[in-house]
């Protein structure tokens, strides 16, 4: 009888060490996390760029939407400041922030215009964009000075400035004077006086010759 019972405990022993062995082997499986299994080996570019940060990457350049910005990225060659110093001042970024504190008569954001008065070294201003059927804007400028006048018709597209007068402006002609509107799109053409002609009002504006109206991002001449 104590044999049996012998016999009876070991087997006990037996299947519960039996059974614990098999939880463990169970609860082993299923804790393994679920990416464990073997995966690709990441790419060595990845790796590298972790270790070893590639050189910087300059910022891509920011199309300016406004007026203000357009005007502080133009070029001296449209508009040219006395008071810069291109070896100390990049872009002539101050000198163009002295010349709005000084002169600035109207900045209407809003409607992309802006209107600036000179003195007699400084040109006076006038600029106005126009929104192209891509999204993009058109910049329409002048510059009055005590002997005439300049206009410009200039694309913007990524840091490059071009003058496009000729391509988008029926009839353009440097020898005319464009007012460039704070209100709607149509641009009053005037004839430009010569130097030594007595301006009628504004400096090298002469009788009025037509309207253009701005169509499918070129400007022709109203019927």
């Amino acid at each position: 009888m104590r044999i049996v019972h012998r016999a009876l405990l070991v087997s006990i022993a037996l299947f519960t060490a039996f059974a614990c062995s098999a939880a463990r082997s169970e609860a082993g499986s299923t804790s393994e996390p679920v990416n464990a299994a073997p995966t690709a080996k990441a790419p060595e570019v990845a790796t590298g760029a972790v270790e070893s940060p590639a050189e910087p990457v300059a910022d891509p350049v920011k199309e300016p939407k406004t007026i203000r910005e357009f005007f502080m990225l133009l070029p001296t060659k449209y508009f040219n400041l006395e008071s810069c110093e291109a070896a100390k001042d990049k872009g002539c970024r101050k000198a163009k922030q002295e010349y709005l504190k000084t002169f600035l008569e109207i900045e209407d954001t809003a409607n992309g215009y802006l209107k600036a008065s000179c003195d007699g070294a400084q040109s006076c201003l006038e600029m106005a964009i126009f929104k192209k059927p891509d999204g993009s804007y058109l910049i329409g400028l002048r510059s009055d000075f005590e002997m005439g006048s300049d206009s410009y018709f200039i694309d913007y597209n990524k840091g490059a400035w071009n003058d496009v007068g000729k391509k988008i402006v029926e009839g353009f002609s440097k020898d005319n004077f464009y007012a460039f509107p704070r209100n709607g799109t149509t641009v009053e053409v005037f004839e430009k006086l010569s130097p030594d002609t007595e301006p009628t009002s504004e400096l090298g504006k002469g009788r009025k010759l037509y309207d253009l109206e701005w169509k499918g991002g070129k400007f022709m001449k109203k019927k």
